[in-house]
């Protein structure tokens, strides 16, 4: 067998050995699949089971039930951590198993596609278990070898995963050809996380630090309006500087000790803090945002902005349209679109149900 190396990614995995045997699997024994720090939250149990079934049917070296797995969800509800998580508890229970991890973004270097859009390296066709990261990246002269990887690794029901931050029908770069086939197997959304499930985490992440909080300062920064990952960064920072104050922290101590560092806690929302959630949400730019274009994925997050901004900040229509360079009516007809869309489409009001609690 080769030497074990790394990919791009940095997750290792080795080339597979054609002439290597399994053992028989023990049936009676299943392997113990332990995802190690990851929590499973009412918002991601799905998908946990879904990887789970998945680690099952490979480490007992049977055929995939479903390939592939399409993970989608938006930026911070913990694709990545379940990914990586699913990884290496693979790798622990079976460790003679072939993985490899690659962004979709890469997929069109030079020393990974051939000039006839094919890949150069076999391996991604023969691993064992195939993830791709944020397929929403993938340059559009790759979907054609994508194509073929998929239809490869379906028609021999190897493991592949894949992860995105936006729903199939929102990849609008990417030929159908592509998408229909990215949704062949199980989809699988993790919603975004609510204010109880990221208090759950921070208190893990405080434990884990040995930081002691209390029940105020936990909820304060559960409700902080950068979200999870702007939460866990103040619980960092707090966790380096809070060694020299005994006991738990209450809220008020938890602020002035921010306060110092220059990172005091958010309070209140402003248009400001819904433009930088909207955009991180959406996957757009604050340019874009306030821009011309009005390609979907843009419309909607102005829309979402405008909306966001009269029921949580109560702009009135004339101030709301000022910011964003538009007529009153422009800003009416958004809010309306957004209140009845949330109604039927059940991505978009997660979306918006997501940013109404990290605003909130």
């Amino acid at each position: 067998m080769s030497t074990p190396r790394r990919s791009n990614s940095g997750v290792r995995h080795a080339l597979k050995d054609e002439r290597r045997t399994h053992p028989p699997a023990d049936s009676s024994q299943p392997p113990k699949f332990d995802l190690g720090s990851f929590q499973v939250l009412p918002e991601n149990r799905s998908a946990v089971r879904a990887v789970k079934t998945l680690a099952r049917a490979v480490s007992n070296h049977k055929r995939v039930p479903f390939c592939p797995l399409l993970l989608h969800g938006t930026p911070g509800s913990g694709k990545t951590h379940l990914t990586r998580s699913f990884l290496a508890a693979l790798m622990q229970t079976s460790p003679e198993i072939t993985a490899r991890s690659e962004s979709a973004g890469d997929l069109a270097r030079p020393d990974v596609m051939t000039e006839q859009s094919g890949f150069a390296d076999s391996d991604l066709q023969d691993c064992d278990v195939l993830l791709l990261e944020d397929i929403q990246h993938l340059p559009e002269r790759a979907a054609d070898g994508v194509c073929e990887l998929v239809d490869h690794r379906i028609r021999h029901r190897q493991l592949l995963v894949i992860t995105t931050s936006v729903s199939p029908g929102e990849m609008l770069h990417l030929p159908r050809r592509l998408t229909s086939r990215l949704v062949a197997g199980l989809v699988v959304q993790l919603e975004p996380l609510g204010i109880a499930s990221r208090r759950a985490v921070l208190a893990a992440a405080a434990k884990a630090r040995n930081l002691r909080l209390e029940a105020d300062a936990l909820d304060s920064l559960a409700a902080q309006t950068g979200g999870l990952r702007a939460a866990l960064g103040l619980l960092q920072n707090l966790a380096l500087l809070a060694k020299k104050f005994p006991g738990p922290l209450d809220l008020a101590t938890v602020e002035n000790i921010l306060t110092q560092t220059g990172q005091p806690t958010s309070r209140g929302t402003t248009l400001d803090a819904i433009i930088k959630r909207v955009v991180a949400v959406f996957g757009v730019t604050e340019k874009t945002l306030f821009g011309p274009s009005r390609l979907r994925n843009v419309l909607l997050s102005r829309q979402v902005a405008m909306y966001l901004a009269r029921e949580l900040v109560g702009m009135s229509l004339p101030r709301i349209g000022a910011a964003f360079g538009r007529d009153h009516t422009t800003v009416l007809h958004a809010c309306r679109k957004i209140e009845d869309a949330v109604q039927t489409n059940a991505e978009l009001s997660s979306r918006v149900r997501q940013l109404r609690g990290e605003l909130a």
